[in-house]
């Protein structure tokens, strides 16, 4: 579903829980999809084993404050030791990550399985995408055209 569709759809006054999962999932890959031509991380940059940390002791990963970023809730957002990072963007309210498709249903397994321990509540989920929120942040996982997306904002 592309964005216009999404518009057309929510604007047109469906309010159901599926439309709107939909409509949040179109935003947050227009912002991820926006933001590759803001401040983006040149090359790629696969998620280092050597700094690993374990939000569990059977699923290793790699929390963002270990990746360089400065703000927002980088504690309890982990990656898969491995996977690759074609792009990333740190703001004070916003975080964006984005990686090749290819290890997009890798990343999505490894949130489902983590988030809940780390403090998230899971929204909502697809075979391709992912919503999750604490109470101050909200935050969307889309896999698609040749990426896989994060983008975690709050209010």
């Amino acid at each position: 579903m592309g964005l216009a569709s999404g518009l057309a759809e929510y604007g047109g006054g469906v309010t159901s829980y599926q439309a709107r999962l939909r409509w949040r999932l179109a935003l947050a890959w227009a912002a991820a999809t926006l933001g590759l031509a803001g401040c983006a991380s040149a090359g790629v940059a696969p998620v280092p084993s050597d700094s690993a940390v374990a939000p569990s002791p059977a699923l290793p990963g790699v929390c963002l404050d270990r990746l360089g970023f400065e703000q927002g809730p980088i504690e309890r957002l982990c990656l898969p030791v491995g996977v690759e990072l074609t792009y990333r963007y740190g703001a004070a309210r916003t975080l964006i990550v984005i990686g090749p498709e290819a290890f997009g249903p890798t990343v999505l397994e490894y949130f489902v399985a983590t988030l809940p321990g780390l403090g998230w509540r899971l929204t909502g989920q697809s075979a391709t995408a992912l919503t999750f929120e604490d109470d101050v942040w909200q935050g969307a996982f889309v896999i698609g055209d040749g990426v896989w997306g994060l983008t975690v904002r709050s209010e």
